[in-house]
């Protein structure tokens, strides 16, 4: 889980580089956030690597899942403190997870890492879903799912749509950047984004999903995708 540990951290940082991303940070500009920028994301990223590491230690110790929770919440805490926002928040949550679905599956098999993620997001919301947060309130006000039901799925966006996009673009000999597109296009498709519909309602999450076609399909036909997406 070290291993895994110290990859979380190199995928973070290749997805803050991808240039450029509507919306997002990125090394252009800091698309929708007021509060963030490139800086700002590349120092919470070395936050995260010692917290992902004391989670790959804890697991290794034995510790229960409840342990990971309180990690957690420390690294929310330093993050709050040392940036005064939310800069990491959502891969705080989800690297814990995907960390504690690996040790518990002890495999790299993608069906028997899901199942694990899927049960420890269970256990972690068996006795109540969060609902005083900013994706709290738009999943009950648009009968959303948004990431905890991801999680509660183990994590299909990730192991049915990303992965296998990445492998494709592999396969395709795209380079690593239009690799990044394809699996960022795919994910466009069908990720239930709640900070797009926070922001833009039922249309604007419209909208990104056919944005998401339409970057898929610039890609596979072998156009450069960055005037579109610069004008996204």
């Amino acid at each position: 889980t070290q291993q895994l540990a110290a990859l979380l951290v190199t995928g973070l940082r290749r997805e803050l580089d991808l240039t450029p991303k509507p919306g997002l940070v990125d090394r252009w500009n800091n698309g929708s956030h007021d509060d963030l920028n490139y800086s700002l994301m590349a120092r919470s990223i070395h936050l995260l690597a010692s917290y992902f590491s004391a989670c790959a230690a804890a697991l290794a110790a034995g510790h229960p899942l409840e342990r990971l929770r309180e990690l957690g919440i420390g690294a929310e805490r330093d993050m709050s403190n040392q940036f005064h926002t939310n800069t990491h928040r959502g891969a705080i949550f989800l690297g814990g997870l995907l960390l504690a679905g690996v040790y518990s599956a002890g495999s790299r098999d993608r069906a028997a890492v899901s199942a694990a993620v899927a049960d420890a997001a269970h256990r972690l919301f068996a006795t109540s879903l969060p609902t005083q947060t900013k994706g709290g309130t738009v999943r009950g006000r648009y009968q959303a799912g948004g990431i905890i039901q991801e999680a509660l799925d183990g994590l299909p966006s990730v192991f049915e749509v990303g992965a296998p996009a990445l492998r494709e673009a592999g396969q395709l000999g795209f380079a690593q950047r239009d690799g990044l597109f394809l699996a960022m296009a795919r994910l466009m498709r069908t990720v239930e984004d709640t900070t797009a519909l926070r922001r833009r309602g039922p249309a604007g999450l419209a909208q990104l999903k056919r944005d998401g076609v339409t970057l898929e399909a610039l890609l596979l036909n072998g156009y450069d995708p960055v005037v579109f997406l610069t004008n996204a």
